[in-house]
């Protein structure tokens, strides 16, 4: 995993277990100084690594960290 896919991991994970549930990417972005591209593109690394588990439902998806 790379340092960006680390540092995000590392973030939604803790703030999914303070709160029951992850940061949205916008605010995963200014919380860390990342554009939402980057969010993005270490949330697909994460589910490609088996990190997480994104379940699509309509109007909103759902994050699981493994």
């Amino acid at each position: 995993m790379d340092m960006v896919t680390q540092k995000v991991y590392t973030h939604m994970k803790m703030l999914s277990d303070q709160n029951g549930f992850p940061p949205t990417i916008r605010q995963t972005a200014e919380q860390l100084k990342l554009s939402e591209r980057e969010v993005e593109a270490a949330i697909n690394e994460m589910q490609r690594l088996g990190k997480i588990v994104i379940t699509d439902i309509p109007a909103k998806s759902i994050i699981e960290f493994v």
